[in-house]
Order: structure tokens, then sequence, then C-alpha cells
């Protein structure tokens, strides 16, 4: 499947997408009874606080084909370096005055190119890892992408309690994705946030209301804004830089 075009979001019928690239792609969207609420923002954060959520570039892992989760998995490739280069080049304009990172390998490497084009420092929480692949994890994505998907489905579907084998349930991950976000939102009221494509989709899925479902490209960006009502998507760049 083709990511959407850059600057599109990609809006359709609940659909099942093939695994590729270190779980670029996902099975479907929110469906009808998910619980989309808007939880995990700060109650002292104003209209005025934005999130950018940034896919990291191309990694090892996605290029070997193999699920890469737990810390501190594999950095960019040669190909993610020129990716999160252009990327920094492309936004260090909007005036970010946070950036902040998953402890993975290949998104402080995304985020340290912001840090040199913005001269900030890059804050890292482990809240904004990635979904975590537990019993799946180094295994090839052709040999668990069925079972991987099914657990993610169901999360969409509102059972938050299904827990991907040796790994973390729907609770468990948007627990600790609410509370790094609403960590970011504390800190910060234009912060740049290096995360990951499963971590970005599944969350915004559930969290962001009248969200089109978001699929992420390396280096593909979407932006919130926070408010006391809720999170708001304003922007996505789902192609990449």
């Amino acid at each position: 499947m083709t990511p959407p075009d850059r600057g599109r979001r990609a809006v359709g019928p609940s659909r099942r997408a093939v695994l590729l690239g270190g779980l670029v792609l996902v099975t479907g969207c929110a469906g009808p009874d998910a619980p989309r609420t808007s939880a995990g923002i700060s109650r002292s954060a104003t209209d005025t606080a934005t999130v950018s959520l940034l896919r990291h570039g191309e990694s090892i892992a996605s290029v070997a084909g193999i699920l890469s989760t737990a810390v501190p998995g594999q950095g960019l490739t040669e190909a993610g370096h020129a990716q999160a280069g252009r990327a920094a080049s492309g936004l260090v304009g909007r005036g970010f005055d946070l950036i902040v990172s998953s402890p993975l390998a290949r998104a402080r490497e995304t985020a340290d190119a912001f840090a040199t084009a913005t001269g900030l420092p890059v804050t890292v929480l482990d809240g904004l890892a990635e979904v975590t692949a537990g019993e799946f994890e180094g295994l090839p994505v052709s040999a668990v992408a069925e079972d991987f998907l099914a657990v993610e489905g169901r999360w969409l579907q509102g059972e938050l309690d299904a827990r991907i084998p040796g790994g973390e349930s729907g609770t468990e991950f948007l627990a600790r994705m609410d509370a790094a976000l609403a960590a970011v939102v504390a800190a910060g009221s234009n912060a740049l946030v290096v995360s990951h494509g499963e971590a970005i989709r599944c969350w915004i899925a559930l969290r962001v209301p009248d969200a089109a479902e978001v699929q992420l490209a390396p280096t593909g960006l979407v932006v919130l804004r926070s408010q006391e009502s809720g999170w708001r998507l304003v922007e996505s760049v789902a192609a990449g830089f």
C-alpha cells in the first residue's frame, strides 16, 4: 500500500493494511464502538499548546523487515539520517520550544537532527516508545504481522484489555502515551515529539475525536492542538520528508 500524498489525510472505510517497513501500516481504523476520548491532556494546558508528532526516519530494522521495539533497538539507515535532516531543515522555522523523543535509537537519532537545527536539547520520555512487540520481538514482520495486527485491531474496536503476547495491553499503551504527552504539553507550548508509526497511529485513533486514519511514512508528521476540551488534529504530512 502506498502512503497518502503529501499533506493529505488517509480517509476511507475501515480496512486491513499490510504490515510493512517496521510497522508503517496497520489494520483498519477505529470502529464505531471504539472509545475515541480526549484523555491525556494536562488540565493546565491552554489553547496555544501545539504538539507536532513526527515518525522517525527509515530504520535499519524496517529495511531488514523485523520487529524491533525493545530499547535501544537499531538506529537509522543512511537514508533515514538524510530524511531526518530534511525534516529538521523543513520544520525548523516553526519555532519549536521543546524537542522530545522516544528512547529508541531510531527516534533519538531523528530528534538529534532537530537538536542540531534548533539548538535545543532532546528530552527523552519512555512513554513515547513504539507499541511493544512482546514475544514477536526480533521476528520477521512477514511471520507475525497477522497476529500482531489482530491485537491492535481489537484495541481500535474498544477491547483495550487485549494484550500482545508477552507485551502490553491497550490500556497500558494508552496510559503511558497519555502520561508522556501530558508531560509534553505541561513543559512546552510548541513541541516537536519524535515517536513511532504504530504508537502515533493507534494513539490518535483512540484519543483524537474526528481524526481521519493516520498512516505515516518515515518522517511523516501530524500536528495536534491541545485544548481543555481535548485534542484536535490540525495538519497531516503523511508522506514525510
